[in-house]
């Protein structure tokens, strides 16, 4: 009994200078250093303002211009007026007579935690420039095929437009998106559960933005080799390994998926513009080998009795041991690319823009359009 008394004295104790040092740190953090307050916050606060209400669930906002926030990573994140991401490459009005392409994705496109110029998405608007192309950004975190189809003939409705090619990169999570978080209503996307965005208190973000130990200690962590655990045991991308995960949502995901990806096939053969489609791992994949992927045989198939080019950009992430791979081509703690990783995926597609261009230069023609084939699943 009286070990029992000394821990719960003991336990007290360290409670009662936790709650001094919690309540210490918050009064200097909010009235001490308001500025200091001011600057953790800013870059949230950018978050916020980066999306905006649309038809198809959300779109960005136009004309923004901030330095954003992802985990530890502070990135530069501009939109022009007519809310899509931009850099030194991206193009800024469209002209008469020079060749389009859209490339269109979710977070990974838009490139979260990664500067325009260091993402693959803006690494092609250079290459397309170099080349006297327009390469226009589509991407929008959280987006997926249901969305896809419906943000592409928005955005070539505002651009006064239409693109010469479009590149679809499809993410893994697509497949959970069309399966479980998106329903369609009409001419609207809406979400499934009826919420519509992120709820407007954020625990985790409020402890951050007032408590300073608290952002040390995340810091930290965020540097350490420990969190690259958290990049793992994501059920949006091990549905490809999981087999109770993919016979309970990710085979009717996929077919989901495939249906909406066919309005795009649709658009193209209105439109007479070349369709892409490219694949590409998380680090669930990497480290569990998952080379020949599901993510990889099933849209190789449906791009084949459509005749889209299908680029596999998993298979550059499997050259080297998978904690090497983890290390250089993902964010600590994340499921999205590192400098690194947007630079490999870059390198998988570039051959496709080069042969574009070479093709355009010998033939002087418009691209072949997508073949009229069979549409339905493969």
């Amino acid at each position: 009994m009286h070990s029992i008394k000394k821990v719960l004295r003991f336990a007290g104790q360290v409670g009662v200078i936790a709650a001094i040092t919690l309540a210490l740190d918050f009064t200097l953090t909010n009235a001490v250093f308001p500025g200091l307050k001011r600057a953790l916050s800013a870059p949230n606060e950018a978050n916020d303002n980066a999306y905006l209400p649309a038809p198809y669930d959300h779109d960005l906002a136009p004309d923004q211009n901030s330095t954003r926030v992802w985990g530890s990573i502070l990135y530069p994140w501009q939109t022009d007026r007519f809310g899509l991401r931009i850099g030194a490459c991206a193009p800024r009005e469209p002209e008469k007579g020079r060749e389009n392409i859209f490339v269109i994705g979710d977070s990974f496109t838009e490139a979260l935690g990664s500067s325009y110029e260091q993402s693959y998405a803006g690494l092609m608007a250079c290459d397309a420039a170099r080349q006297g192309k327009a390469l226009w950004n589509l991407g929008v975190a959280s987006y997926s095929p249901a969305i896809y189809h419906r943000k592409i003939r928005a955005a070539a409705e505002r651009l006064g437009i239409k693109p010469d090619e479009i590149f679809v990169f499809l993410d893994l999570s697509d497949i959970d998106d069309d399966a479980n978080i998106y329903r369609v209503e009409g001419d609207r996307v809406v979400r499934a559960d009826g919420s519509n965005g992120p709820s407007s208190f954020d625990l985790g973000r409020f402890v951050l933005d007032n408590f300073m130990t608290a952002r040390l200690f995340y810091d930290l962590y965020l540097t350490s080799s420990f969190s690259y655990a958290m990049s793992l045991g994501r059920s949006r991308a091990r549905w490809t390994v999981d087999p109770a995960l993919l016979e309970d949502w990710g085979r009717r995901g996929l077919g989901v998926a495939g249906a909406n990806l066919d309005r795009i096939v649709e658009l193209c053969r209105e439109w007479n513009c070349r369709l892409t489609l490219v694949v590409y791992p998380w680090p669930d994949n990497v480290v569990e080998g998952d080379r020949d992927s599901i993510q990889v045989t099933h849209w190789r198939d449906w791009a084949a009795a459509r005749g889209v080019r299908f680029i596999d950009g998993f298979a550059p992430f499997f050259r080297e041991p998978a904690d090497t791979a983890l290390g250089k081509y993902y964010i600590a703690g994340d499921v999205h690319f590192s400098e690194l990783g947007n630079r490999l995926l870059y390198d998988t597609v570039k051959p496709a823009l080069d042969a574009d261009d070479n093709a355009r230069s010998a033939e002087g023609t418009r691209r072949p359009p997508i073949e009229r084939t069979t549409t339905s699943s493969p």
